[in-house]
């Protein structure tokens, strides 16, 4: 058999070998995927120090707020920034950072880029960046997860005393709650929604709102309850509790309650207050009250039966602290940007009351939480 070349075929490209940052960078992100952040840490800082490139400085800083260093995780976000300010996932990176410390006039441009805003639309509709509503229809549309979209949905109300008529395109166990404000809901079903493009003058993500509004900590006003008067039944000595938060898609699971926390908390609270179970398709003891939750109405007819809510990360907390309801949110050491450091109570929900863990996990917060049940 005789083989003959091709004189004019290009010689193969030569293969770049994974160079020893990328090794590190790996390695750590593997250990940090399975919840192993202190072992990761050296490992990344190793990366780093061969070369400061955004993939390594993003590494180092995701697993430094893992641990709830955010004041050191923050200089490496910037950096990252820094070195390639069109690189989405850095600025959306560095924005949440600024948006957890506070900085909300900068963070607020930088975390957008990293979301999915539904440009798309821009095709078929105009998007509103501050245009006159005075009688027009706006398109909102949703964003990330439940307790997102309920914390920007307050400026849902700001839109419509603008003189606009809204309507939200969001999930279809959300869309009970949407149409109890009297807002118009479009249920999305996995993608498939029924509307008409021409039936909308403008159309907006409302993770845009609190930007293209200029919201800051220092300029927002909280004007009340903006999910209010769901049940006008008040039974008393009710506590609400949510002990599991949606992170079915989360590599590092710190949110939720295990087990025994869970009980800590039961047990904390004197038994002249009944507990009331705000955890979707989970039961509670047959102490506790359980009641059938099928939506996020339901879920705020319940809340609204009770006199405090106990919750984790979730978006019982949000939906609770926009009703106006006394909440404890009990947060990991490495808490999301949504609660700014360095503050006791929300700036955006006055009944809102913070626990933090300080280190991995939830135990000191959940003694916190079960130090002032007792005192009830």
């Amino acid at each position: 058999m005789i083989l003959t070349l091709n004189p004019f075929a290009r010689p193969p490209e030569p293969v770049d070998p994974v160079g020893p940052e990328t090794y590190f960078q790996n390695a750590s992100s593997d250990l940090y995927n399975q919840g192993m952040s202190e072992q990761a840490l050296p490992i990344a800082e190793k990366a780093l120090q061969i070369a400061r490139t955004i993939p390594t400085l993003l590494n180092l800083s995701i697993i430094l707020e893992s641990l709830g260093r955010f004041d050191e995780a923050l200089p490496c976000a910037a950096e990252a920034f820094s070195l390639s300010p069109g690189d989405r996932r850095a600025a959306g990176h560095y924005g949440r950072a600024l948006l957890r410390q506070g900085d909300l006039t900068y963070g607020w441009p930088l975390y957008l880029q990293d979301c999915n805003l539904r440009s798309q639309l821009r095709d078929f509709i105009p998007e509103w960046t501050g245009q006159d509503l005075r009688d027009k229809r706006v398109l909102v549309v949703e964003g990330e997860g439940y307790g997102d979209n309920i914390y920007f949905m307050r400026w849902l109300d700001t839109l419509r005393r603008e003189g606009a008529q809204v309507d939200y395109i969001c999930q279809p166990s959300l869309a009970p709650l949407v149409r109890h404000m009297e807002f118009g809901a479009i249920e999305n079903w996995g993608g498939n929604c029924d509307f008409k493009f021409t039936d909308y003058d403008f159309y907006t993500s409302v993770l845009t709102l609190p930007h293209k509004l200029g919201v800051t900590y220092e300029n927002y006003q909280w004007t009340g309850p903006y999910v209010d008067e769901v049940m006008p039944l008040h039974y008393g000595q009710r506590v609400g509790i949510c002990a599991l938060a949606g992170e079915g898609m989360s590599p590092t699971k710190c949110r939720s309650m295990h087990a025994s926390q869970l009980q800590h908390v039961l047990n904390a609270m004197d038994r002249r207050h009944k507990w009331v179970n705000l955890n979707y398709k989970h039961s509670l003891p047959p102490e506790c009250d359980n009641p059938v939750i099928e939506d996020w109405l339901d879920t705020a007819k319940i809340i609204a039966t009770c006199d405090l809510v106990v919750s984790v990360d979730t978006g019982v907390a949000h939906l609770s602290a926009a009703m106006g309801v006394p909440t404890w949110v009990v947060l990991p050491g490495n808490y999301a940007w949504q609660y700014p450091s360095n503050r006791d109570v929300h700036p955006f929900y006055p009944t809102m009351r913070m626990f933090r863990n300080y280190g991995k996990g939830l135990d000191n917060a959940v003694e916190a939480v079960s130090d002032n049940l007792s005192r009830l």
